[in-house]
């Protein structure tokens, strides 16, 4: 009886265990090519800085992140005082030009960024930027401390026109 017990608890362990294994496996997310998760992440970045959604940008983001001398906290600050005195930004892309070097992916797109102003709604502004660099870089991250993947951040922005730059 004993050993009928003991058996069965094993099994059901084992069986536990297998399961677990296969769900986190399941769960994990599926390498996609470099390239189309890059055009993934410029479509999420854009969605969330419509949605004026900081924490989602931030994601983004590499913690060496730079831009302009700011790091990706001070980005942070910037953005939500932007948002504060801007009503329905709207970013607009160029066709993306995407460089590969291994781990890390440089695009190049002109952006624009279009907004109404939060005292004057009937105001609208844009500031064109042209040209802006992108680089992004292959990191590895850990799902439930068993699984690893790999996924992108950005790690610096960089404008072709420093002085027309507003923040």
């Amino acid at each position: 009886m004993n050993r009928t017990r003991l058996v069965a608890g094993l099994g059901v362990l084992l069986a536990l265990l297998v399961g677990a294994r296969v769900y986190l496996s399941l769960s994990a997310p599926k390498p996609v090519e470099p390239r189309e998760r890059i055009r993934q992440l410029f479509a999420e970045g854009k969605v969330a800085f419509e949605s004026e959604n900081t924490e989602a940008l931030m994601e983004l983001l590499a913690e060496e992140f730079t831009f302009l001398g700011m790091d990706k906290r001070r980005l942070q600050f910037e953005l939500t005082r932007f948002f504060r005195n801007a009503d329905q930004p709207r970013a607009e892309l160029g066709e993306l030009q995407m460089e590969a070097f291994g781990g890390r992916i440089l695009v190049r797109t002109p952006v624009r960024i279009t907004w109404r102003d939060a005292q004057d709604p009937n105001n609208i502004n844009s500031q064109d930027y042209g040209v802006v660099e992108f680089e992004f870089r292959r990191y590895q991250f850990r799902r439930w401390w068993f699984f690893t993947y790999e996924d992108w951040r950005l790690v610096r922005v960089e404008p072709t026109r420093v002085e027309d730059m507003p923040l």
